[in-house]
């Protein structure tokens, strides 16, 4: 038998056992919500299974699994969830770190051409949107008084010395969990990777809101809380939203 049968022999051996990797992991898949078939699959589904099963490097085609989701419309989480189910299908306890990693940056190139106001990596309404959002909150201010004096800027912040890939894992799953926590028509947006801050209407309780927001779902991450009035004008407004971009002083609840 000539080397050239030998190799292709080899090949076909190696395309087999990825295709009998990717029946356990499309099983697993459907058990964390993925539904047809065809939904799930694209060719980078099976260019992780034949690196994997060549032990070939995974984060090549991790990315361009996280690219993939993206453009077909997938957030980080189901995408997050998907390389899980692919772990345990090969007989991991979790998903390597820097896997993950691959994955959300892939993820994240693919989001970029939505040109939508979302941040592709964590779902979050961007920089843009919050201060057009303050912006609109200020018109008509010649008329009588602002909208902005019933509303108040609530900001969540991590650790800027935090490692940037656990900051941006952790800033992932704040999303998610403060798009849980306000459900009554606030502005959730990312100032940058490190702080969020949501456009809420004034609350009689706003301590208490805030101290449950602190308990229920920032101490968790290690997540700083604390409320700012809206200023008296548009200008100012800017100015602040300027110093929590960049750093700015706090005073925590």
């Amino acid at each position: 038998m000539g080397e050239t049968e030998v190799g292709s022999g080899a090949r076909d051996r190696m395309l087999h056992r990825a295709r009998e990797l990717r029946a356990p992991w499309r099983r697993r898949s459907r058990e964390v919500g993925w539904g047809r078939f065809e939904d799930w699959w694209t060719p980078s589904v099976d260019a992780l299974c034949t690196a994997h099963v060549a032990g070939d490097d995974l984060s090549g085609p991790c990315a361009r699994l996280g690219e993939a989701r993206a453009r077909a419309g997938f957030g980080i989480g189901p995408s997050l969830e998907d390389l899980d189910a692919f772990a345990r299908a090969v007989g991991w306890e979790q998903v390597p770190l820097p896997l993950a990693r691959s994955l959300a940056e892939g993820w994240e190139r693919g989001g970029r051409s939505r040109g939508d106001c979302q941040d592709p990596l964590t779902g979050l309404a961007n920089s843009e949107y919050l201060r057009t959002r303050v912006g609109e909150l200020y018109r008509g201010v010649e008329d009588g008084v602002p909208a902005a004096f019933g509303h108040h800027l609530v900001v969540v912040a991590l650790d800027p010395a935090l490692d940037p890939w656990r900051r941006t894992a952790r800033l992932i799953v704040l999303g998610h969990e403060l798009r849980r926590f306000f459900t009554r028509g606030e502005s959730v947006c990312l100032v940058n990777r490190a702080r969020i801050a949501v456009i809420a209407t004034e609350d009689p309780d706003a301590n208490g809101s805030l101290t449950r927001l602190r308990d229920e779902v920032c101490w968790e991450h290690g997540a700083a809380v604390w409320s700012a009035p809206l200023p008296s004008s548009h200008r100012e407004a800017s100015a602040l939203l300027d110093s929590l971009d960049g750093g700015g002083d706090r005073a925590d609840v």
